[in-house]
């Protein structure tokens, strides 16, 4: 064999052994792919197993939650999301206007139905303006009063009546005697020592007392006026705007 043969045949096992070397080293990267790709798979299995976990029990951690830790949970995201600390008294005050409100509406509702109804009822009212009749039925009083036979009332009742001692104003005291066969009748104040001078005729008479309210009379007296109308409804007015401010800051 020449020289150049040798040579030949050298360098031929060379690059035998040169390619067999280069696939021997892709088989073995080749499976190291795969145990990796295998490790990757477990690990990933894994983490998704602890995370399923931890999902189940924040789960189980909001069912056994109670409703104050819920309230409060909400409390707190919603102080968060507002970016500045809940004011816990906004609730308290917003009560207490809301009350204020709801007073003063029913106190004017009271007022005005106590002025209306009864005279679609047939029910005279009258403002008891003297002590005469104190303390039965104090100064300031709303009376009322209904259409009643003149023979017909006792010693005791209590009556409206016209005096002529009073000229047009409308005077409220007690019975004291019916004299039925005159036609008049004999009054007296419960604070007064003597009976009224002048009795009472049967025409002057304009009713017997069914009812009297203390204090209502001072409310009634500027309801009267057009003044007095437009300050019930100013009243009305503010009433309602204090309770739905009220309302508004309790969180109702």
């Amino acid at each position: 064999m020449s020289r150049v043969e040798r040579n030949k045949d050298q360098y031929a096992k060379e690059d035998r052994a040169v390619v067999e070397s280069r696939r021997s080293a892709a088989g073995g990267g080749a499976e190291r792919s795969v145990y990796r790709d295998a490790a990757e798979t477990t690990a990933a299995s894994g983490r998704a197993a602890r995370n399923s976990s931890m999902s189940r029990e924040g789960d189980l951690g909001i069912w056994d939650q109670t409703e104050e830790e819920k309230r409060k949970a909400r409390k707190e995201a919603r102080a968060m999301n507002d970016g500045k600390p809940e004011f816990h008294g906004g609730r308290a005050i917003g009560k207490l206007i809301s009350s204020i409100g709801t007073i003063l509406l029913v106190l004017a509702i009271i007022a005005c139905l106590g002025l209306a109804v009864p005279r679609f009822a047939g029910i005279d009212q009258y403002v008891v303006v003297s002590g005469s009749m104190e303390p039965a039925i104090p100064v300031g009083s709303m009376v009322y009063s209904t259409q009643t036979d003149p023979s017909m009332l006792e010693a005791g009742d209590i009556i409206v009546f016209y005096s002529t001692e009073a000229g047009s104003t409308p005077v409220t005291h007690r019975v004291v005697e019916n004299h039925v066969a005159d036609g008049e009748i004999i009054t007296k104040g419960d604070a007064n020592a003597q009976n009224d001078m002048n009795p009472v005729i049967y025409s002057n008479v304009i009713g017997k007392l069914v009812l009297h309210v203390p204090m209502l009379g001072y409310i009634a007296a500027p309801l009267g006026t057009m003044m007095g109308k437009i300050a019930v409804g100013c009243v009305i007015l503010a009433a309602y705007l204090l309770t739905v401010v009220g309302s508004k800051l309790s969180g109702k």
